[in-house]
């Protein structure tokens, strides 16, 4: 590994997540969802997604100004009902992963219910982009007992939810885990009662990539299109960090992917 990485990373797209509660909801909170019956639906209005008509181009511009690759986990939803936006991550030369069916409570599923959303969403989202996603990132950023074995069943080579602080690491069968915080996540800033103000999100954010320079290790951030990318002041807020990363000669900025790929030679 580097002695210091950056990496930019961004969850969710469209609607999935609120089709996902809808159809929960509907199963009386069972979370154990079918897999393969399509009940969660589609999309609940005719118009596009905001953070499909907002969101993402907003944060397709930042990375291309800043000259990286960022990596996208996304919902295999997605990959049935907006295939032309899945298929331009890949497009636009971004990684692609996988995040869940319809944003899951993944730490709650059943083990045949957690390997047939595997199946289906990977599918969808290999249809939609011409590539197979290889990275995870759980819904709600916890797994359970049995998700590395059913990741790897299904060709997968690193998990990036929750782990032990941030140290890129091997998972107990050996597949790479690149882990984030908390403090790490938009929402964790912009959702609360009383949201935080875009330039304290970018100190802190600044402070933290400063300590990694200084120290090495990883940076990690997960952002939303729906909430990063639904303000320019937000999306500038990101992009400060973004550009301090690439200035730093100290800093190396990854992919995901390539993060795992340094875990798993070494």
């Amino acid at each position: 590994m580097p002695h210091a990485v950056a990496c930019f990373t961004f969850d969710n797209m469209g609607e999935a997540a609120s089709i996902g509660v809808r159809a929960e909801a509907e199963a009386g909170g069972r979370v154990a969802h079918d897999a393969g019956d399509g009940s969660a639906g589609g999309p609940t209005c005719n118009a596009l997604h905001p953070s499909l008509a907002e969101g993402y181009p907003r944060l397709f511009d930042l990375l291309e100004r800043q000259g990286i690759g960022g990596t996208f986990f996304i919902e295999g939803w997605n990959g049935e009902h907006h295939p032309e936006h899945v298929a331009e991550i890949a497009l636009r030369g971004h990684e692609l992963g996988m995040h869940g069916f319809v944003h899951e409570r993944w730490s709650e599923l059943a083990p045949d219910s957690e390997r047939g959303l595997v199946t289906r969403a990977t599918a969808a989202l290999e249809r939609a982009a011409g590539v197979r996603p290889r990275g995870f990132r759980a819904p709600g950023g916890a797994r359970t007992a049995a998700t590395e074995e059913i990741l790897l069943a299904h060709g997968y080579r690193y998990d990036a939810s929750l782990g032990d602080g941030m140290r890129p690491a091997r998972l107990p069968r050996g597949m790479a885990q690149v882990p984030f915080v908390w403090s790490g996540v938009d929402g964790a800033h912009y959702l609360r009662p009383e949201p935080a103000r875009p330039e304290d999100v970018r100190d802190a954010w600044l402070a933290a990539l400063a300590r990694t320079a200084e120290r090495g290790g990883l940076f990690l951030t997960v952002c939303h299109a729906f909430v990063t990318g639904a303000s320019d002041a937000r999306v500038a807020a990101l992009e400060a960090v973004v550009a301090a990363a690439v200035a730093d000669p100290r800093i190396v900025v990854l992919t995901a992917g390539e993060v795992a790929e340094r875990v798993s030679s070494t």
